[in-house]
């Protein structure tokens, strides 16, 4: 049968073993910083291949990022079987504030320099959305733009995404020309 000292023990250990659980849930996130994450990238709006995401980057024009859609543009995606739900896009930025953007007649110029045109539809002749406006980019706002595939499920048809929607800047480290 236990005796009172060998209570008194157990309960002791126990609540050494709560207080050093509780210091270590509360000093974790001081003391680890988050693993970077390998992805692989199979689609060709981006070369395809295994790429490095840091989430403590800052997302910067030319820089490729894993994002999150925004919600109609994902349920799209999903829909059309462009990108499965709950999966992220690797694309480049191609503007970020203060760049001006303007769709006009399906053309989008950055900074008045034509760099791409939004198609009025996808492969199998689904029509697509259009992101039509002229403004600048607002601090935190990022475009979105495919520069290896003009037919890329990108910005010109969901528009600019928030900073928010990033996950991290990925850094290609073994990729290959698919063409």
């Amino acid at each position: 049968m236990n005796t009172r000292y060998e209570r008194v023990g157990a309960m002791r250990i126990g609540i050494a073993l709560c207080a050093i659980c509780s210091v270590a849930a509360l000093a974790g996130p001081w003391l680890c910083t988050p693993l970077p994450r390998i992805v692989y990238n199979a689609s060709d709006s981006v070369p395809p291949g295994w790429y490095l995401v840091d989430a403590a980057a800052a997302p910067r024009t030319g820089r490729f990022v894993l994002a999150r859609l925004p919600a109609d543009a994902a349920a799209l995606a999903a829909q059309r079987r462009y990108l499965p739900s709950r999966v992220p896009l690797l694309k480049p930025v191609a503007a970020v504030a203060p760049h001006r953007l303007c769709m006009r007649d399906r053309k989008l110029s950055i900074d008045g320099i034509t760099v791409g045109v939004a198609l009025t539809a996808d492969r199998l002749g689904r029509p697509l959305p259009l992101w039509s406006q002229c403004r600048r980019l607002r601090d935190g706002e990022l475009f979105l733009l495919s520069t290896t595939n003009p037919a890329s499920f990108d910005s010109r048809y969901f528009g600019p995404i928030s900073v928010s929607d990033v996950l991290g800047v990925a850094r290609p480290l073994w990729t290959w020309d698919s063409r």
